[in-house]
This record gives C-alpha cells, sequence and structure tokens, in this order.
C-alpha cells in the first residue's frame, strides 16, 4: 500500500473546504442510496459481508493524517459495530429523504476511517434501503461506485468496474502539442464570471437536499439522436434547469452563458479502491439563453470534446500527480476565489446490476456535497432504467426547489424531440464570461509546456 501513502493536493483541498463551512449543510460528505426490493436483513451478516471484501477496498481502511507536506495516508481497521449501523425510518411518504438528509449533517470521528453505512428500514413493507456515506477527501464519486460495485456486484478484474478512466496511463505523459492545446483550454475557461455574487442574495453554507429522477432511456434516445454523449445529455438537462429557473429568479445569468465545473475522472485501472480523489475539476461554460432545448444539446455538445479526449485527461493527470504541490495549491486557491467558483456537475454510470443476497437494487440515489461558495452542486447516476439526481443548492438563492423539476423537463423534452443537426454555434462565444487569464494559471501553463517537451526530449 506504499503508493497510497501521498494524498493529493485535491484530497487537501477537500479536506479544507469542509473546515471552512460554518454549518453541516455544507460538509464534504458524499455517498449514495442503494434502494433494495426484499427482506431486511440483519447487521451481522451485513457486517460480515463488508469485512470479507475489506482487502480489496483500501479506501475503507485508511485515514488521512497530518497537514500540508506532512500529510499522509495512514492504514486504520474500522470499526464495524460504529461503521455499519442500522434505523428505523417512519413508514410516511418522503421519510427516507428526510431521514437522509439528518444523516448526513453527522460529523466524522477522529482516527477512524471516514465511511460508514446504515440499514435503513421501516419506510417500505417490502424492502429497505443501504445508505453508504464518506467523506469526499477519502473518496471522489468514481470510487463511490466502485465500492458499491465491490460490496454488491460480481466479482471485478480491476479492469472492469465502471467508473475509470479509460485510454489514460498512471505512467503516460502528454505530448508537447496536446499540453499546449489543454493549456490554452484551461487558460480560457480561468476568467472570472462572478455570475453568482449578488448582494441582495448573499451566499451562505445552508442547503437544500433534493432528488429528481428520470428514465434512464431518455437521455439515451436524445443522445443517439443528436450525435451526442449522454453525458452531454445530463449536462443540457443541468443547464436548461438553469437558465429556465434564472429568467425570474436569477437575473443576473440571464442571457449569459453558464460556467460550470465538471469534475474529470483519471482513475486507473491500478488504483480501483485507493483512498483519495483522482480527479481533476475543469471548467466548461454551457449555453446560456433562452432557446429550445434540442438547439441548447447541439451547443453543448460543441462545447465538451474536451471531457472525451484521453489526450486531454492525459495532460491533467500530469497536473494532478505531477504539479508542484505549491503551484497547484496556488492554482486551486485562484480557481476557488468568489468570482470563480460556480456550479458543478458530475454524471456517474453504475453499468453492473446489484444486490445483496437475495435482495436486488432497483434505484441508486447519489449524494453530492456543496462546499461553501458554490451555488450548487448536482450528480447523476444511472442505473438500469433510471437515472437518479442529487441537487445540493445553497438556500439563499430564491426558487431554487423548483430547479429539480426544470431538470426532470429537460430531459423529457429532450427524449420527445429529436435534436438538430450537429455543428458549432459562433454565437456562444458572444456570451462566453469575460476577463483574463491569472499569473498562476500562465505558471501552469509554462510549467506543463517545460514538462512535455523534457518528456518529448527523453522519448527522442
Amino acid at each position: 500500500m506504499s503508493r497510497f501513502l501521498d494524498p493529493s493536493p485535491a484530497d487537501l483541498v477537500m479536506r479544507e473546504a469542509e473546515r471552512l463551512a460554518v454549518h453541516p449543510d455544507a460538509n464534504a460528505t458524499v455517498g449514495a442510496v442503494l434502494r433494495l426490493t426484499g427482506a431486511v436483513p440483519d447487521l451481522a451478516g451485513l457486517r460480515g459481508h463488508v469485512i470479507a471484501r475489506l482487502a480489496g477496498l483500501p479506501c475503507l481502511t485508511h485515514v488521512l493524517t497530518g497537514d500540508g507536506p506532512r500529510a499522509r495516508w495512514m492504514p486504520a481497521v474500522p470499526d464495524m459495530a460504529r461503521h455499519i449501523r442500522g434505523h428505523q425510518v417512519a413508514s410516511e411518504p418522503k421519510a427516507l429523504e428526510a431521514t437522509v438528509r439528518l444523516l448526513l449533517r453527522e460529523s466524522w470521528t477522529e482516527g477512524a476511517p471516514a465511511w460508514r453505512m446504515i440499514l435503513l428500514h421501516g419506510h417500505v413493507p417490502d424492502g429497505f434501503a443501504l445508505l453508504y456515506l464518506t467523506h469526499h477527501a477519502v473518496q471522489d464519486g468514481a470510487n463511490v461506485v466502485t465500492v458499491m460495485e465491490a460490496l454488491f456486484g460480481p466479482g471485478l478484474l480491476p479492469e472492469q468496474f465502471s467508473a475509470l478512466s479509460r485510454g489514460v496511463s498512471s505512467i503516460s505523459r502528454p505530448r508537447l502539442r496536446q499540453a499546449l492545446r489543454s493549456t490554452v483550454t484551461l487558460v480560457r475557461h480561468a476568467r472570472s464570471h462572478h455570475l453568482w455574487r449578488w448582494p441582495a442574495h448573499p451566499l451562505s453554507s445552508r442547503r437544500h437536499t433534493l432528488w429528481a429522477q428520470a428514465p434512464s432511456a431518455g437521455p439515451r434516445t436524445a443522445a443517439r439522436a443528436g450525435g451526442a454523449s449522454t453525458n452531454d445529455v445530463y449536462l443540457t438537462g443541468v443547464a436548461h434547469a438553469i437558465t429556465q429557473w434564472a429568467e425570474h429568479a436569477w437575473p443576473r445569468a440571464a442571457g449569459l452563458a453558464i460556467p460550470v465545473m465538471v469534475p474529470v475522472n483519471l482513475r486507473t485501472p491500478d488504483e480501483v479502491a485507493a483512498p483519495g480523489n483522482r480527479l481533476f475539476l475543469t471548467r466548461i461554460d454551457l449555453p446560456g439563453g433562452t432557446m429550445p432545448v434540442g438547439r441548447r444539446l447541439e451547443r453543448t455538445r460543441a462545447v465538451t470534446p474536451a471531457l472525451k479526449s484521453a489526450e486531454h485527461r492525459t495532460v491533467l493527470r500530469a497536473a494532478l500527480t505531477r504539479l508542484p504541490r505549491r503551484l497547484f495549491e496556488r492554482f486551486v486557491a485562484a480557481s476557488t476565489v468568489p468570482g470563480r467558483l460556480t456550479v458543478c456537475a458530475s454524471y456517474l454510470v453504475v453499468r453492473r446490476r446489484l444486490h445483496y443476497g437475495e435482495a436486488a437494487v432497483h434505484r441508486i440515489d447519489p449524494i453530492i456535497c456543496c462546499p461553501p461558495g458554490v451555488p450548487m452542486a448536482v450528480v447523476a447516476i444511472s442505473y438500469g432504467d433510471t437515472t437518479s439526481a442529487c441537487f445540493r443548492i445553497d438556500q439563499a438563492l430564491p426558487d431554487a426547489d423548483s430547479l429539480p423539476a426544470h431538470w426532470r423537463q429537460a430531459l423529457a423534452d429532450l427524449a420527445a424531440t429529436a435534436p438538430p443537426a450537429t455543428g458549432s454555434d459562433p454565437a456562444l462565444a458572444a456570451h462566453t464570461p469575460t476577463g483574463r487569464a491569472t499569473p498562476v494559471v500562465r505558471a501552469l501553463v509554462t510549467w506543463l509546456a517545460q514538462r512535455s517537451t523534457a518528456a518529448g526530449a527523453r522519448r527522442r
């Protein structure tokens, strides 16, 4: 496990973000609710089931200790009596969601692995739920999916898990031309936007926690018809929901592109279930303003190629794992000043059918965190016939609880209407927030170019 000892800068950033929260709603807890059909199991059997799989899940057996350069991932034995427990839920409608909201506010025990599993029962007569929670410094979204598949899926080889970065190696180095192209993309999206700074509604640490579901067939149909990915369709739904809401509730965002931070998964098969984050938050500017949702998908597809590029991910992987710590910290600090923080949106797919004993998982509701200064964070998980999205929204945003319904309607409209022909839209650039790249970003550009040139010289 020696290769897991050093945390990534992203791990430390997530831990620090929670320290800035003035309310537990803005903590760094993430996870998922697995809804199962079948008899409620006993806790002893569930604990034994997890113990039998711990050896392959180092993210469940390590803790992050120390600060700064002295921070390390260290082994720690979980106490199953505390990490896995039961909770009775009322049989009233929406009681499960209300219970999850309360459990999300629980703090983490110092020195113990930061995860817990809670068997929730009583809310339905023929089933139960497994609430899996962890700290974002310990596991990113891809790792949460891996843990679910390792615990409740078929036996898998490292390269068979759903949430891995395809085409990116832990030892690959970017080519010079791609490094320059990628850094231009980073610079272009490092501009200030101040979209969420409105004195009449200052951001807070209180959060709405809401879920919405849609049939998975809809985004797949819309993606095929529009020559897009299902992630393009999902992001289109997010942008459409924000623009529809902003028209009446947040006029500062009306008519402008919507800057969105998207976590690019960089986890490789040799890092399956390793503790910590293997992602790079990269910004794209989604089409804003009033337009048909099919047109919005076309314009969204035009701004997402970098998210799909293995070569671009190789550059991001190099920045995450090889960038000098101080430079990375300066880059993160520059990216998280109030004028640059914005909506976060991620999309995950669980391709394996999950079960516990005879009880089958019929739906997975994801849980995302929304750190201080972030107006809204959304994550969707596609599993089987259902895509479920979790919205964590700053309560300072007026009428924000309408956003999930707008998102669901956008997906329904996309499924019913074939997107227009392909092609980029020059009008998109006219609505992109303006500003200048920071000195930190310019330093990042220089460093990546130098590293790529050196790597090219070694190859020759």
